[in-house]
């Protein structure tokens, strides 16, 4: 077996071990719980991703008194996509998980591609969400940009070939700056400076070289996400209207200034049509937040937020 057969068999053995599927009255569901105690936060991914994009883009988030409630949407990873290819079929596939689960109310974080589903989620259940974080979130009808080559380029091709994603995998532990300039040129807005100015910073801190890592990883293998990620590009397309004003939670929505993946008007128009929200700009910040300078920032913001709105 050569060195990339090794990889993928060793990334789907570790995918598979650190969850847990449970059959729904919607379908079987991949999930994994971190925390032992504390509200639940239930994080609803973007794509391309899995349960595992939490630990990828939302580590900060352990350990803070709360148990992080992580799944797998329809498509991605051992979620088989019939389970709810929409938005609201989604939506109610996460209130069918909690039930199984014996949850009674979530927190929900809803990151980018994500967002959709949160903000229905929000709206079919109102009393079993206590609050709502929408981070780099879709909330419009969103296409691949075709002013951005590389994400056309990434979207289009490289995200569905698992060979492309070992090298980078490997890259991302070889030369983690390669990576880390690729993904700032492809998900910000930045000028060329600022560019460089944000790679350097992020070279001097681990814990941002580890979210190169991982984010990755995150994305890989292709073949246990590409129906995920392909459903969500043909359901992003045929966004009209999101039912932002029906949302009873408290809203913080969380959105880089110079995201080039999700336009920051996204989160201005949501956070004027939903009731009780709060929007929080991240100046320079892009679609990947984790590798923003100021992270610590915006892991208080939510983690304040959380506190505040806990139901105890």
């Amino acid at each position: 077996m050569n060195l990339y057969l090794k990889w993928k068999e060793a990334l789907k053995k570790k995918l598979f071990a650190r969850s847990t599927i449970v059959d729904t009255r919607k379908g079987p569901v991949e999930y994994a719980i971190d925390g032992d105690s504390g509200p639940y936060v239930m994080v609803i991914h973007g794509g391309p991703g899995g349960y595992d994009q939490t630990s990828a883009l939302f580590s900060d988030m352990l350990g803070k008194g709360f148990r992080i409630l992580s799944w797998s949407r329809p498509g991605y990873l051992r979620t088989p996509l019939n389970d709810g290819a929409t938005f609201t079929e989604q939506a109610d596939l996460a209130a069918a998980l909690i039930d199984s689960l014996g949850i009674d109310r979530v927190a929900v974080l809803g990151y980018s591609a994500g967002g959709p589903s949160a903000v229905y989620f929000s709206v079919r259940y109102p009393d079993r969400i206590w609050a709502l974080i929408l981070e780099c979130a879709v909330t419009r009808r969103w296409r691949i940009s075709p002013d951005n080559i590389e994400e056309r380029i990434y979207f289009g091709w490289l995200m569905y070939d698992d060979a492309f994603l070992w090298t980078a995998d490997a890259a991302a532990h070889i030369a983690p700056r390669l990576i880390g300039m690729s993904t700032i040129e492809m998900e910000s807005s930045l000028d060329w400076q600022e560019q460089m100015r944000l790679i350097h910073d992020i070279m001097k801190d681990k814990r941002r070289i580890n979210v190169l890592k991982n984010l990755m990883k995150s994305m890989s293998p292709a073949e246990l996400r590409k129906d995920g990620m392909k459903n969500d590009i043909a359901q992003l397309r045929r966004i009209k209207d999101l039912p932002m004003n029906g949302i009873k939670a408290p809203t913080l929505i969380i959105h880089g200034t110079d995201d080039a993946d999700v336009s920051v008007r996204d989160a201005q128009l949501a956070a004027e049509r939903i009731p009780q929200s709060e929007l929080y700009l991240v100046p320079g910040g892009f679609h990947v937040l984790a590798l923003a300078d100021s992270i610590d920032q915006i892991t208080e913001k939510r983690i304040s937020f959380l506190q505040r709105n806990s139901p105890g």
